[in-house]
Order: C-alpha cells, then structure tokens, then sequence
C-alpha cells in the first residue's frame, strides 16, 4: 500500500535521483527511490563471509605461486631422481653382489634416465588425452542440452 509522504531533498540528492532513473528507465523519482532503499535494505542478505574467503585465497595463492611452483617443481626432481637410482639399485643388486660403488655416470645411469624421463612422459600425455576427452563430452553434454533452434513463422508450413 503506498502513502503520500513528501521529503524536503537538497539539490545534489535530487540530481542523484534523477540520474539513476534515467539510468534504469523509470517513470517517476519515486520508483527510482523506493529502488534505492529496496537495493539498500537487501544489501545485507548476500553472504559475504564466503566471498571474502574465496577472495582471500585467491589472493594467498596468488602470492604464492611462485614459491609453491617451485616447490612442486623441486619434488618432481627429486621423485625423479629417487625413481632412477631405485631402478639402477634394483638393477645392480638383483645381478651380481657389489664390492665397491661406481662415481661416474654410465650407460645404464644414461639408460635409466631416459626410461624415467618416457615414462613420466608417458603418464603426463595420458593425463592430457583424459582431460581433453573429459572436455569433449562436457561439451557434447552441453550442446545436447541446449535448447534447438526456435521455429520462426517463415519456417512453419502450412
């Protein structure tokens, strides 16, 4: 139920008023100030604690990018290197006993880290091709979903 009120309003108030109607198409100031108070009072009802901690960690992850991508890097490394020397102890052991230990890089040291090298290789291009196919039927999934194209009067046959 509306009620006549009438407001005294300094000028700046009014202009502000009138632009916002203009901005939002509407007849009278009066539908353009009961938007602003209606905008005002529900301002308080979106949950902001979980937009804050969605920003926040965007922030914190932005920040440390760097540094986690180095850390990630440096553990590939050195998951690397402990999967090559496993397969060179393995190797050794499994052949013959040892007496003493061998400082420079030989052929199976070379030969090991190539296998560990096609190996990750191997698994990282299997990676790819699920999330790729995982992509492709999103995209299936979505199109299939879509609406079809409207039929116009032009495209109806009578």
């Amino acid at each position: 139920m509306k009620r006549r009120k009438e407001f005294l309003l300094n000028e700046s108030t009014i202009n502000v008023l009138k632009q916002y109607q203009d901005e939002r198409h509407l007849q009278t100031m009066t539908e353009a100030l009961s938007e602003i108070v209606d905008e005002h009072k529900h301002r308080n009802d979106i949950d902001t604690t979980e937009i804050v901690v969605k920003e926040i960690a965007k922030q914190v992850a932005e920040k440390l990018s760097n540094a986690l991508t180095r850390i990630r890097l440096g553990t590939n490394n050195a998951d690397r290197n402990s999967d090559i020397i496993l397969m060179l102890l393995n190797t050794l052991l499994s052949y013959q006993p040892l007496s003493t230990l061998i400082t420079e890089e030989t052929p199976q040291f070379t030969k090991a880290r190539q296998i560990e090298k096609d190996r990750i290789a191997h698994f990282r291009q299997k990676k790819i091709d699920k999330e790729k196919k995982k992509a492709e039927r999103a995209k299936k999934e979505k199109q299939r979903s879509a609406p079809g194209p409207l039929l116009t009067d032009n495209d109806v046959i009578l």
